[in-house]
C-alpha cells in the first residue's frame, strides 16, 4: 500500500470515527484546533525550525550548492586506495626486477639455480 492509499485510508477512519462523536466533544475540538493554529501563528516560523523535526529546510539546501563532500567521499576513498595498491604493485614489480637483474649479474652460473640439489646445498652452506 503506498503513502496516498494509505492516508486516505487514515483519513477515512477518521471521518467515520468523527461521524460517531458527541457534538460537545467536536466542539472542543474543534476549539482546540483553533488555539493550536493561533499560536503556531504567533510564533514565526525560522529556516532551522523545519531542520530539527527532519525535512530540509531553506538553511540546508543553501549550504548544499557547493561540493557535495559526502557523495564523493566514497570515490575519492576508494581511488586512492586503488592508486596506493596499484603503486604498491609496482613497487613489488620493480623489486623483483632488480633481484632478478642481481641474480643473472652474479657470478654464479644460471644453471645453478635450475640445479634441484642446489637450494639444499645453499641452505646447508650459508651461514646463519
Amino acid at each position: 500500500m503506498n503513502e496516498h492509499k494509505f492516508g486516505d485510508k487514515i483519513k477515512q477512519d477518521l471521518n467515520y470515527g468523527m461521524g460517531r462523536l458527541d457534538a460537545r466533544v467536536i466542539e472542543r475540538l474543534k476549539l482546540a484546533r483553533e488555539h493550536a493554529l493561533d499560536a503556531f501563528a504567533a510564533h514565526p516560523v525560522t529556516e532551522n525550525t523545519y531542520a530539527f523535526a527532519g525535512h530540509r529546510g531553506q538553511a540546508q539546501q543553501r549550504r548544499h550548492h557547493g561540493f557535495p563532500l559526502r557523495k564523493w567521499l566514497p570515490f575519492v576513498t576508494l581511488a586512492l586506495v586503488l592508486a596506493g595498491a596499484v603503486y604498491w604493485k609496482q613497487l613489488g614489480i620493480n623489486r623483483d626486477e632488480d633481484i632478478d637483474a642481481a641474480l643473472l649479474a652474479s657470478d654464479l652460473p644460471l644453471n645453478a639455480y635450475i640445479d634441484h640439489n642446489f637450494h639444499p646445498w645453499h641452505d646447508s652452506s650459508s651461514p646463519r
